[in-house]
């Protein structure tokens, strides 16, 4: 029933009472735009599940899909703002969305385009929220709609000099928070709330009477604050009623609590509204300090000019100065000009001389000058100590973990984070949190990199410098592309890139790196390309080398794959430059260097130089403690070596690490490149197909340039069920390039041995059974050098890599190729030893794979060959026994046509089997086929007689099966 709130609340409650006496199980759903009544509620039938505004309004992601798909508007970053205007409310998302679209409306003028008069925003906002307020609700609202954070302190405060008294006053706040119209405050936590910013925005607009006599009891309202700890919206109410220098007062005392805390942008308007007259020197440098935290780039340039002239001319640079003009030079990517500020700084005490020192370590950190960071921030910490100042203290132990490595680091920043959070300083709690994610990037934990990247965001949101929220977004990214979930990486790389636009930050590189990778796994070539040359150029015009380098080796591992070694090889001797350039965290950097070495030697065909690259980046791993490098240098060295034994445990070893860290799209990269090893077992085998299958869900279209599933790429290939084929490089070995039909007939022989050492003698015999021994043996020479061609032909491995011949034999080594008979023998295996096992479902896959690949018996086109019958018995009964197995699963699992299918299929193979002919009438006859279950009974009688063997009895085709017998309990005497 909808509109419920237009009944009188005598009439929900009679309502609620008929719905009480409705027959049990009728559900009954009441829809209204207000709560209803508590005495509806109350006589409301059990259980009553109530459904609020907080429930319906829409999650930030679920704005950016609505305005993505629905309006065409792609960036992310705007599509926030939206959801941070609205609070999510859906009717005022497609509003915004449809402004964004249509109107053309920007990210400093979509509050406007939803809130000025004649908007659709603010009619919407006017008719169906304002137009029928409860007068409480009403009034309340024109009271508090310039105010914030809200409680019901304050509420309580405001209510006892009005005519409705603290108690309604919070009731109204509360029923205010029941229909949505005021939120939870998410930069001030606490319980707080404040108004929608739309809904306020359009009382502001009306100019209320309420509101205006309001203002009389602003002072009133800023000694609540003041009291109650928030100078900031004290300083805010003491302006709006035109207190302005106890304003400027409360901003001078309070103005660094104020700007730690996330706010910027507040402090920066609040000084903007003050007048020039009541603007100290202390005032312009919190509002230029401001402006630079809010993100206003060029207006925090402007503030900052005239104090920094005015420094030059009297000769004296204050270190509140220096670092605060400082950090707005980082910001630019100007660490050239920010060392400079902070060199002219004297020698000094207290917490702003700390900050100072933090920041030029810092600086110093990010030019490579590792020695001065290092003194630097040892000064700091010491410095810190004799401050005794939590902020300080934060500010000292982030600039000494940045030169820190391993557990040292991470005490660093745990004892950063703790100082931070005692200091309500929200700005370095985001700074501390990002280079924890980055740490935990490094160390390969993925899962609790992504948890601590986005609580760095959030914290970044609530009013850190954009620069932070760039580097937080970044790791976020990381984190989730390293987890398999490319959307949202890109989403939050895009958005990186966004905020850094607006902003007015040369921070772009990151993300657009970010981008590449996620575009170079997927397979987008082009897209991939694009971002990393551009990353690569930003980085090296700012001197980015954390980001040049990777840019640089995924542009060639990328330009590999595209088939430009020359350019590859260039981007690669370019990374190993400017790693070895005196970048921080060298070694990981020159161990990313070595691998795009070794990569584009190995597709180089420059064995050597791949081998002798491929031990470097394991050994770097190892000195800066890296397990994601590591594990890329144990793939290369897979790569690398011609033997399968040790490519084997390089990849396992991999594998493991990838697991480890959470990375399971990797984790299944390596399980592919284990399947595809010569010899691999069925088990590996299995997990390789599964995970290909994982990867191309995800998007990933190939794994070292071999496409996904079927996972088939060792060099060489060899079929012998059915047509024999063999096939090197992928292209099937043409008839004239063995030269002769014996070259191919000593290969079959070799493999129908499996493996093992066939003596010189019986080969001869073999092939030329009525030739004289003496005369055979150079022949037999020939034939293997012929064979080993074939197998071969770029003479790029040893001659006995395939093939191994001594005055005793000649065998064929089965494990360095890829051999039908010998996966479906060991698939099989797998299979009837899962069914064994209990896992059925897995079972039924495996061996229906294992039939798909029976193309036929094996040496089909030797049906006379003696030496062909071991082999080929052994996989036919191999087979054979599959397909019995499948078709009991299959029955089992009551899919009755596929069994009914596999029992045919195993007796057009072997007509005289008994128990298959007898499995196949049951299962058609249970599943009420009778006619072909009768033609069936025919087909076995008919076989036994053939065979003079007992006829079955025709009861078979009444009767149900046999129940299986139960265990008897054991008897004791």
């Amino acid at each position: 029933m909808d509109d419920v709130c237009r009944l009188s609340g005598a009439d929900q409650v009679r309502l609620a009472r008929w719905a009480a006496g409705l027959a049990n199980g009728v559900r009954v759903t009441l829809a209204a735009r207000r709560p209803l009544v508590p005495e509806a509620l109350a006589a409301l039938p059990g259980p009553v599940a109530e459904r609020g505004p907080a429930d319906l309004a829409l999650s930030r992601d679920q704005v950016l899909g609505i305005l993505r798909d629905e309006h065409g508007v792609g960036d992310a970053d705007l599509a926030y703002l939206a959801y941070e205007l609205t609070a999510g409310w859906p009717g005022l998302v497609h509003l915004a969305g449809a402004a964004l679209d249509r109107q053309g409306a920007g990210r400093h003028d979509l509050l406007a385009a939803l809130s000025e008069p004649g908007t659709a925003g603010a009619s919407w906002v006017r008719d169906q929220v304002l137009a029928e307020l409860p007068a409480p609700a009403a009034r309340l609202l024109d009271l508090v709609e310039d105010l914030g954070p809200l409680s019901e302190g304050l509420c309580a405060a405001l209510g006892s000099s009005t005519e409705d008294g603290p108690a309604a006053t919070v009731g109204a706040l509360r029923w205010l928070a029941a229909t949505g119209l005021v939120v939870p405050d998410r930069a001030r936590g606490g319980g707080t709330l404040r108004v929608v910013p739309v809904l306020r925005a359009v009382l502001a607009q009306r100019g209320t009477a309420g509101r205006r006599a309001g203002v009389v009891r602003r002072v009133e309202v800023a000694e609540w604050y003041q009291a109650n700890g928030d100078p900031l919206a004290a300083a805010r109410a003491l302006a709006a009623a035109g207190e302005h220098g106890r304003a400027a007062a409360l901003v001078e005392e309070h103005g660094d609590g104020m700007l730690v805390a996330g706010g910027g942008p507040d402090v920066a308007r609040l000084v903007e509204t003050l007048p020039t007259s009541a603007r100290t020197a202390r005032l312009r440098l919190l509002h230029a300090d401001a402006l630079r935290m809010a993100g206003d780039v060029a207006g925090a340039t402007r503030a900052f000019a005239p104090l920094l002239a005015e420094a030059a001319e009297a000769g004296c640079w204050p270190a509140a100065l220096a670092w605060r003009a400082a950090m707005l030079h980082y910001m630019r990517g100007d660490y050239r000009g920010a060392l400079g500020l902070l060199d002219r700084a004297p020698e000094g005490a207290g917490g702003e001389h700390v900050q100072m020192l933090a920041c030029r370590a810092t600086v110093l950190v990010v030019l490579g000058e590792t020695e001065r960071a290092a003194t630097t921030a040892a000064e700091a910490l010491a410095a810190a100590a004799a401050a005794g100042d939590d902020r300080a203290w934060a500010a000292a132990h982030l600039a000494a973990a940045h030169i820190a490595v391993g557990v040292r680091r991470d005490e660093h920043l745990a004892r950063s984070l703790t100082a931070a959070e005692r200091a309500g300083d929200v700005v370095r709690q985001a700074r501390v949190l990002a280079n924890q994610a980055d740490g935990l990037l490094r160390d390969a934990r993925y899962p609790q990199a992504l948890r601590v990247a986005a609580r760095a965001v959030r914290a970044a949101e609530v009013g850190g410098p954009p620069g932070v929220l760039v580097t937080a977004l970044h790791n976020a990214g990381e984190a989730l592309t390293r987890l398999g979930r490319y959307d949202e990486a890109t989403l939050h790389f895009e958005r990186s890139i966004q905020v850094s636009h607006r902003a007015g930050l040369s921070r772009t590189a990151p993300g657009l790196y970010g981008l590449g990778e996620v575009n170079r796994l997927l397979g987008r070539r082009q897209q991939a390309r694009i971002a990393f040359e551009e990353a690569a150029e930003l980085s090296r015009a700012h001197a980015e080398l954390q980001i040049l380098v990777p840019s640089l080796v995924g542009l060639a591992r990328l330009l590999v794959e595209c088939g430009e070694p020359e350019a590859a090889r260039a981007s690669a001797e370019e990374a190993a430059s400017a790693a070895d350039s005196g970048a921080p965290a060298g070694p990981g950097f020159a161990a990313q260097a070595h691998l795009a070495h070794g990569w584009v030697a190995l597709a180089g065909g420059d064995a050597a130089e791949a081998e002798r690259f491929a031990g470097r980046p394991a050994a770097a791993a190892r000195a800066c403690r890296q397990a994601d490098v590591l594990a890329e240098a144990l793939e290369l060295a897979a790569a690398v070596t011609a033997e399968a034994g040790p490519a084997r445990s390089a990849l396992g070893e991999a594998e493991a690490i990838w697991y480890r860290a959470g990375a399971e799209p990797a984790a299944d990269r390596v399980r592919v490149l284990l399947g595809r090893l010569p010899g691999a077992g069925g088990p590996q085998r299995w997990a390789a197909r599964e995970a290909a299958k994982r990867l191309v869900a995800l998007g990933v279209p190939a794994v070292d340039g071999a496409p996904l599933l079927p996972v088939e790429a060792t060099p060489v290939q060899v079929r012998v069920l059915g047509r024999f084929e063999v096939v090197v490089g992928g292209q099937p070995v043409p008839l004239p390039a063995w030269r002769s039909r014996q070259a191919r007939t000593l290969l079959k022989i070799l493999i129908a041995r499996r493996g093992r050492p066939v003596p010189r003698g019986e080969l001869c015999e073999l092939l030329w059974p009525d030739d004289e021994p003496s005369r055979t043996a150079h022949r037999l020479s020939v034939l293997l050098s012929a064979v080993r061609n074939v197998l071969d032909p770029g003479r790029q491995r040893p001659a006995d890599h395939y093939l191994r011949a001594d005055p005793a034999g000649v065998c064929f080594d089965v494990g360095r190729v890829a051999l039908d008979v010998e996966d479906l023998l060991r698939d099989a295996t797998h299979g009837l030893c899962l069914a064994r096992e209990g896992h059925t479902g897995r079972a039924r896959e495996i061996l229906a794979e294992v039939d798909a690949a029976y193309r036929g018996d094996a040496f089909d086109d030797e049906p006379y060959e003696e030496w062909a019958d071991g082999l080929r018995e052994e996989a036919r009964a191999v087979w054979l026994r599959a397909l019995r197995e499948l078709a009991e699963l299959c029955r089992r699992a009551g899919d009755l046509d596929q069994a009914a299918t596999t029992l045919v299929r195993l007796l057009v193979a072997d007509p005289y089997d008994e128990p298959a002919h007898r499995a196949l009438v049951e299962v058609l006859r249970v599943a009420g086929r009778h006619g072909e279950a009768q033609r069936a009974f025919e087909r076995w009688a008919g076989a036994m007689r053939s065979i003079d063997a007992p006829v079955p009895a025709a009861t078979v085709l009444r009767r149900r099966p046999a129940a299986p017998a139960q265990r008897q309990p054991a008897q004791h005497g």
